[in-house]
């Protein structure tokens, strides 16, 4: 699970016709002295995407012609899936049989209009079920939601499973809204219907959060990756799961080291909320774990993955390798295969399942 795709020009080319005056723009800096590796952006409603440098800092989802996109070990053509050869050669190198892409420049909000945002997530959608249709028993795709515009998610997830993705793609927070936000609930009753999973992912959701960063080190760790455990709760102690209990969830990329440490926490406030006479889900967070409807991957390094593996059970564990990003941990699934605090049955699981 979890690889990536780098957008290109080529990502907004189904953009809706109503917004194509505001179609993104490549901005490429490239040889400007002073600048960062990070040197060419995409123009969106008059703003530069990323951002590496100061307060609200972000990092990756530039036009992979920038200095940083160009130095990877990844060519071009595989980094933006128009050299599908080459892509499956570089999974082929790594010991990747079967991807599940997800996006990079959107791992932020690219817009203040929430309706234009989903517009964009439309065109990217279709544009990565064009490029996985050569290859398409190896690379899978999950769908991007728009959840800011549940209306328009609502569509999307629809059309999601005629497009052909195996998962729904969102972030830890729908903007400043939390997940379990009651806005939201026709949307999961569709993910529902449609039978597909709903992975929740790292990313810059929260404007408060993001803009409380001041560098591209907190960026880059506090507001990319808190989001995740503000989904988990959403989804157990915030009552999605008892609204709709056939849901399937993925949480990814921010590993499970942090999982025993947050179902303590929620777990033990959640007598205390309900002893005050306040809304509770029905069970523990903990409790969740055990449903079967709840999966984690994990890295290859994390010190917690048996006690991962002890709360989620052995067949809701998976690995992901995050290529062609640059903290792609190339090693990842070789130090997996090599752990001896797992059995040998666990490890297949994870490295196969």
């Amino acid at each position: 699970c979890d690889s990536h795709v780098e957008e290109c020009e080529a990502t907004w080319q189904y953009l809706d016709k109503r917004y194509w005056h505001r179609r993104p723009l490549h901005l490429d800096l490239h040889g400007t002295p002073g600048r960062s590796l990070q040197d060419s952006y995409w123009l969106i409603d008059g703003r530069t995407h990323p951002r590496p440098e100061g307060l609200a800092s972000t990092i990756g989802g530039s036009p992979p012609s920038s200095t940083l996109g160009r130095g990877k070990s990844f060519s071009i053509g595989s980094q933006i899936l128009e050299d599908v050869p080459a892509r499956l050669a570089d999974m082929d190198q790594l010991g990747i049989d079967v991807s599940v892409l997800y996006p990079t420049a959107t791992l932020t909000h690219l817009t203040d209009d929430p309706r234009y945002e989903a517009a964009l997530m439309r065109s990217y959608n279709t544009w990565l079920a064009e490029r996985c249709s050569p290859a398409p028993h190896r690379l899978k795709f999950g769908a991007l939601v728009p959840l800011r515009s549940p209306q328009d998610a609502i569509a999307e997830v629809k059309r999601a499973k005629e497009l052909g993705a195996v998962s729904l793609f969102s972030m830890g927070t729908a903007g400043e809204k939390m997940l379990d936000d009651e806005s939201l609930d026709p949307v999961y009753e569709e993910v529902v219907k449609q039978d597909l999973p709903f992975t929740v992912h790292v990313g810059w959701s929260h404007p408060g959060l993001t803009q409380s960063c001041n560098d591209l080190y907190a960026g880059f760790t506090v507001s990319f990756t808190l989001p995740v455990l503000m989904g988990f709760f959403s989804m157990t102690a915030g009552g999605v799961l008892d609204r709709h209990p056939g849901l399937k969830l993925a949480f990814l990329e921010a590993g499970g080291d942090w999982l025993p440490f947050w179902v303590h926490r929620l777990d033990q406030y959640h007598p205390l909320v309900r002893a005050l006479g306040r809304p509770v889900s029905n069970y523990r967070p903990g409790e969740y774990l055990k449903t079967g409807s709840v999966y984690f991957s994990v890295e290859g390094d994390e010190a917690g993955v048996p006690t991962v593996v002890e709360l989620l059970g052995e067949d809701h564990v998976m690995s992901s390798a995050d290529i062609p990003h640059a903290e792609a941990r190339e090693k990842h699934l070789e130090i997996m295969a090599g752990r001896e605090d797992l059995s040998s049955k666990v490890r297949e699981k994870i490295l196969t399942h």
